[in-house]
């Protein structure tokens, strides 16, 4: 299915934008900067973004978005009512009847959403192999990942030809001030100076991208013994145990202080990485929120080469030990002296 290209001229009389934004939380994070960029080409325009639930949570105080629509995406076991729900989906789309639908998911229903809908304008990412989706270029920009690699720079490819303006990268997270002020009282119920503390996440989405527990505790006693920084131990839903286990096998037998903290929703999260120095993290959704803060952040890439999502920012540590050449993929272990050198790393760029 090859659906025509439009000019930049052409995109005119745009006041509905809707914007399929569904996946995983850093997924969402990363899209953000294409909501903000559209927002700035047509500021007067209805953005509505279609997600998952976890989009909404990230996007409900975003002031570049008008209205969220969420949809239930879970297979169904029965393929009839799996076949149905898909229809009623692609329906509900078709009937917001939006001026531009901005295709960022490029993958299952979203492709049939956007072919049946009655958007005037449709744009998403151009691959003239099989020759399925629509942009806005002459020629399609089919290997811009491969050569660039930033997913953030792929992301916004579909809007820039509109604009000589070059946007920002950076992701977008706002966060209700109360919140910010109840995660603030929260952490002085703890004995230590919120000033001294730091973010630990243990979990991510795949196994993979996890650093083993002894390496994770040689970062921690490296950090307080030579820096005198405090863990926080970040506790994600459905993954406590990781953050039980570590502490239980590791932290509690240790010297070492630290805090547990207790299950938070994606707001308290975000407001925690505010009020924090910097976090200790995998390759994960809690890294490109702090990058949205603009918070050092200490990543740990044990898989996946960190070209993928390098912000081309100082506050960005990515630690890994090498990947052969054209390798974007490679598993790391990560040697206790590339994690001290990275952390001296970390306290030189804070302290300047």
């Amino acid at each position: 299915m090859c659906l025509r290209k439009y000019s930049p001229q052409e995109m005119k009389d745009i006041h509905t934008i809707g914007i399929i934004m569904f996946g995983l939380l850093g997924d969402v994070i990363l899209r953000t900067p294409v909501i903000r960029a559209l927002k700035e080409l047509y500021p007067e325009a209805k953005i509505t973004v279609l997600v998952d639930p976890i989009g909404e949570a990230v996007l409900k105080h975003n002031r570049n978005v008008d209205e969220i629509r969420v949809f239930d995406r879970t297979k169904e076991k029965n393929k009839l009512k799996q076949n149905l729900k898909k229809v009623k989906s692609i329906l509900r789309v078709r009937k917001e009847k939006f001026d531009l639908l901005v295709n960022l998911y490029n993958g299952g229903i979203s492709r049939p959403m956007v072919f049946f809908s009655s958007a005037k304008y449709k744009l998403g990412f151009c691959k003239k192999e099989n020759k399925y989706l629509y942009n806005v270029k002459n020629e399609c920009d089919a290997h811009r990942l491969r050569d660039e690699q930033t997913l953030s720079s792929f992301m916004i490819s579909i809007v820039e030809p509109l604009s000589k303006k070059k946007f920002s990268l950076r992701p977008v997270f706002d966060l209700d001030e109360t919140v910010r002020d109840e995660i603030e009282s929260y952490l002085k119920t703890f004995p230590y100076d919120s000033k001294k503390l730091y973010i630990l996440n243990l979990a991510s989405s795949k196994e993979d991208k996890i650093l083993t527990f002894e390496k994770y505790f040689f970062i921690v006693k490296y950090i307080y013994e030579k820096y005198a920084y405090i863990p926080a131990v970040v506790c994600n839903p459905s993954q406590e145990y990781l953050q039980q286990r570590f502490i239980d096998e590791f932290l509690q037998t240790s010297a070492i202080p630290f805090i547990k903290l207790k299950t938070m929703h994606i707001e308290e999260i975000a407001a925690l990485i505010k009020l924090c120095k910097f976090m200790v993290t995998p390759d994960t959704g809690l890294m490109h929120l702090a990058m949205a803060f603009d918070n050092y952040v200490f990543t740990l890439f044990t898989y996946t080469h960190p070209i993928f999502v390098d912000p081309k920012n100082e506050k960005f540590i990515a630690v890994y030990d090498s990947f052969d050449e054209g390798k974007l993929y490679q598993h790391q272990n990560i040697s206790q002296q590339k994690l001290k050198e990275s952390i001296d790393l970390l306290f030189e760029r804070i302290h300047t």
